[in-house]
């Protein structure tokens, strides 16, 4: 089904000094994963598709699809079909990682250039900052949320915030909280994050299904009820397309860094059928559940409260009673290990490598998810989930910026590479790596994003600034589907080019060994001089036949 892995002969195997220093382009973070390190099986993989599926985004967003004027059945089918979408970008972009043992950044640096990686990086690296931060806050509202069931002066604590804040005293408590419990989490290796994705993901399935049970209990079923506002059978159509562009936007951003965790894995079964199956259908079941129990919950109480936490903090004011406030407590706990496990495998890890890839000589995975911690502390993330309106518009954004380099990362490794790399050259910044382009810059990627990106633009300033009247509705329209524009059209676009002016080691072609070789895990003293260089470098390195 899938290529056998063959590695052409400039891969010999290595010996590296480990305590050799970083250089500018390489360090042991974004080196191939050594062997010993390759510990993730089907159950990580299970368990990172499950704690991605089964959380309070899904839940939301499906649920704010229903306050933004869908139908149930329509929330649902976007739902599925744009993680369908999301998942099939992440096969594509796992395959680097399950053949080279590496992630995102040597991606970039090999389809965009060795200084055209910055500018990718730098970018993913924005968005990840304000989902990060999205997730911090709603961990800080489930942190919140506990509190108030064990503490009644917590739970009646008066806000001493000011309105234009955005943010009340007990919202400031139980954030704060959270990020204390999240740094210190941070440290853990990626490659032993398996016990913790586990009890993760049995805490927030039990407080999912909780939750709906509790719902259709108490409203003894739930009718599903109609869109929250009337909207023409055109619009109805595009707020699907919406739909899927916002999960498949939202999902696209941690489905292109694939690599970053299938790099950690012992073979590829363990990978794929969790892509392709585990992905989907727990998003599915999540949003399925989310529809359902918002709609018995505005039965009950004639509000449609899209977010769960949120649900969570309405039910303890209504009802403070010992049975809301244990179930409360638990279901927060539920949630708040649920946000510190998102927090983990979607956006620390990741972000602090792509991040050590800019400056790896100054910068680990450590240090650069201390750096994306503070910076999305500091946007003020509450303000990006105000409205449901809002926070699809955000997802939305999210695609329009990521879906083009998803793009053009997958037709550049599976059409244009096709799936050779010249790994030495990844760690060479100078023009004999077929990665430098022209001067460090692959001009055909940056024309296939930039080229598919301004279509979206317009609509997205204006929904952002509130002004979607003052705009035609076909560029408020592009930018609802800027998903499929963005993928698509940057895809398209790229493979022209490169038809065009064929890039550097299209594909780079060798002689080929049929066994694996031992990966490069660190820098090594150059055997003549004594000189610290990178191991990548095989002009630097001791080369042993197989």
């Amino acid at each position: 089904m899938f290529p056998k892995l063959r590695l052409p002969r400039t891969f010999h195997s290595v010996v590296v000094n480990k305590d050799a220093h970083d250089t500018r382009w390489a360090n042991p973070d974004i080196l191939p994963v050594a062997p010993e390190q390759q510990q993730y099986t089907w159950r990580a993989f299970f368990g990172y598709w499950f704690t991605i599926g089964m959380t309070t985004t899904v839940w939301a967003l499906s649920s704010s699809h229903l306050a933004n004027g869908l139908d149930a059945g329509a929330a649902i089918g976007g739902i599925f079909v744009g993680s369908v979408l999301s998942c099939l970008v992440a096969f594509f972009c796992s395959e680097p990682g399950i053949r080279y043992h590496l992630g995102f950044p040597m991606m970039s640096r090999a389809t965009f250039g060795m200084y055209g990686s910055y500018f990718v990086i730098i970018l993913k690296c924005f968005v990840n900052f304000i989902f990060f931060g999205i997730q911090s806050f709603w961990g800080g509202q489930a942190m919140a949320v506990i509190l108030s069931a064990v503490f009644p002066s917590f739970a009646h604590m008066e806000n001493t915030l000011p309105e234009s804040a955005g943010i009340t005293t007990q919202q400031l408590v139980g954030f704060v909280i959270y990020i204390v419990v999240f740094t210190s989490m941070m440290f853990i290796h990626p490659s032993k994050l398996q016990p913790v994705l586990f009890f993760s993901q049995i805490a927030i399935a039990a407080t999912i299904v909780g939750l709906f049970i509790w719902a259709m209990s108490t409203n003894h079923g739930a009718t599903i009820l109609p869109p929250s506002k009337s909207i023409s059978s055109s619009e109805r159509s595009f707020r699907i397309l919406q739909a899927i562009s916002s999960v498949a936007g939202a999902w696209t951003g941690s489905a292109i860094r694939q690599s970053d965790w299938t790099r950690y894995t012992k073979s590829r079964n363990a990978v794929v059928w969790h892509q392709l199956i585990t992905g989907p259908v727990t998003m599915t079941v999540c949003a399925t559940f989310g529809v359902a129990a918002t709609s018995a919950v505005k039965e009950m109480y004639g509000t449609a409260i899209w977010n769960p936490i949120t649900l969570l903090q309405f039910l303890i004011k209504e009802d403070y009673s010992s049975t809301t406030r244990a179930g409360a407590f638990f279901a927060g706990v539920g949630f708040f290990t649920s946000q510190v496990s998102v927090n983990l495998v979607q956006n620390s890890v990741s972000c602090g490598m792509d991040l050590a890839s800019l400056l790896p000589k100054y910068i680990d995975v450590t240090r650069g998810s201390l750096i994306m911690c503070l910076v999305g502390y500091l946007i003020q993330p509450w303000r990006f989930v105000e409205q449901p309106g809002t926070f699809i518009a955000v997802l939305n954004a999210f695609g329009m910026f990521v879906s083009p380099l998803a793009g053009v990362n997958c037709v550049d490794f599976w059409l244009i590479r096709k799936m050779n790399w010249k790994i030495p050259d990844l760690y060479r910044g100078d023009s004999g790596s077929i990665y430098w382009y022209t001067y460090g810059w692959n001009w055909r990627a940056l024309a296939a994003w930039a080229l598919t990106i301004w279509p979206c633009f317009p609509g997205f300033i204006a929904t952002v600034s509130g002004k979607t009247n003052s705009l035609s509705v076909g560029w408020i329209r592009t930018f609802q589907v800027a998903w499929v524009v963005g993928f698509c059209g940057a895809a398209v676009v790229y493979y022209i080019l490169c038809l065009i002016s064929p890039p550097p080691g299209k594909p780079y072609v060798l002689e080929y060994l049929d066994t694996p070789a031992t990966v490069i895990v660190g820098t090594r003293a150059s055997v003549e001089d004594g000189k610290m260089g990178p191991a990548a470098d095989v002009a630097d390195v001791e080369k042993q036949d197989l």
